[in-house]
């Protein structure tokens, strides 16, 4: 029988320690904070047993700062990797022991990881670490674990597009995948930049854009349909382990709430009479659905958005795994992955959609 992904699980590693500073980085001119977890890695990992998802999972994860300066992220990606589970991390590619770490994995693990290199062009190059970059993104390529190369079109990017196409080709003969810049709040995501016909006719020209044209087919525009999330992708916070239906359902709010939130800038005093005033005046339900580690053997609760409440889908790449199944785009592979940087194992396993187990009325 065919191996299939029983579950997506996104997740956000917890801490802003980053090595870079960009300048359009949203932890900002700061040298960051390390993760908090409330769960020792060993417990975690008992968690995260495929028999809690009905099988192996996509486990894509992504720090607020860089990822792989997580201190446990080597012995936790082992095991991730050891139950079958494909793991998929964002990161700047520039933290060359945590690679050559990942590098040593066993074959059969490293068939299984997929790291997607963030291009901060500019700042690689002002602290002289591009050629770190390229150096670890072929590294990644000869031990057999999958790389795509990633770069927001922003602004600042702009100008640059064609030396960031040409050396991306050059060193890795990779394109760099376009993404459109997005800004979010709690009434979902809008684009933050307007992209001129000639940027369009740019971006076409230098880079790779599968997911660009899914995320103009997808930003913008309210989904009607019945979603999937939260039956078939849960949102997870690595650090509590409580878990959502979607990344953007985790931090919806009612606009009295982010009326009265402005008191909390006020200062120590004024937050905590907000808090506490909110919380007896208002019993507002919460979205966290559970928590995936406070009991290991506790079934994990699974169960479909249906309607959603953002203006547009909080993340166009959501929707490659099926979440809407009629809606018709590419699979996870297709939209991101070029063959020849993957290993065989990721390509079949991403290049199919979760399969909704609800028959529940769309209404």
């Amino acid at each position: 029988m065919k191996e299939r992904l029983s579950k997506v699980i996104w997740t956000g590693i917890p801490g802003t320690r980053c090595n870079l500073n960009c300048s359009y980085c949203y932890v900002g001119e700061k040298e960051g904070k390390k993760g908090e977890y409330l769960y020792s890695t060993d417990h975690m990992l008992e968690c995260f047993k495929p028999e809690r998802f009905g099988g192996p999972i996509f486990f894509e994860a992504t720090g607020s700062g860089e990822t792989l300066l997580w201190d446990e992220i080597i012995p936790f990606t082992a095991g991730m990797l050891s139950y079958g589970h494909i793991v998929s991390y964002t990161t700047n590619m520039t933290i060359k022991p945590m690679i050559e770490a990942l590098c040593n994995f066993p074959s059969n693990q490293r068939s299984r990881l997929v790291l997607d290199a963030s291009l901060h062009y500019l700042e690689l190059k002002r602290k002289k670490l591009l050629g770190t970059f390229f150096e670890n993104l072929r590294m990644l390529k000869s031990a057999g674990i999958s790389i795509a190369i990633l770069v927001c079109v922003s602004d600042t990017y702009i100008p640059h597009l064609r030396e960031i196409s040409d050396i991306c080709q050059k060193e890795v003969g990779l394109l760099p995948i376009a993404g459109m810049a997005r800004t979010y709040d709690a009434n979902g995501g809008r684009l933050s930049e307007k992209y001129s016909q000639d940027v369009e006719k740019l971006v076409r020209e230098t880079c790779d854009v599968r997911q660009w044209e899914l995320q103009r087919h997808i930003y913008g525009y309210k989904r009607k349909e019945f979603c999937h999330a939260g039956e078939c992708s849960i949102d997870l916070n690595l650090g509590t382990g409580d878990y959502t239906k979607c990344w953007g359902n985790s931090g919806l709010v009612k606009k009295w709430q982010r009326f009265l939130s402005n008191g909390r800038k006020l200062s120590k005093t004024a937050s905590f009479i907000y808090n506490k005033f909110t919380a007896r005046l208002f019993d507002e339900p919460s979205q966290v659905m559970g928590n995936i580690f406070r009991d290991p053997t506790e079934p994990i609760k699974f169960e479909p958005m249906g309607r959603c409440p953002f203006y547009d889908c909080i993340c166009a790449s959501f929707l490659c795994w099926g979440l809407i199944p009629e809606l018709d785009v590419g699979t996870h592979a297709q939209t991101y992955f070029a063959k020849q940087s993957v290993s065989n194992k990721v390509w079949d396993l991403t290049n199919s959609k979760i399969t909704p187990s609800s028959t529940r009325e769309k209404h």
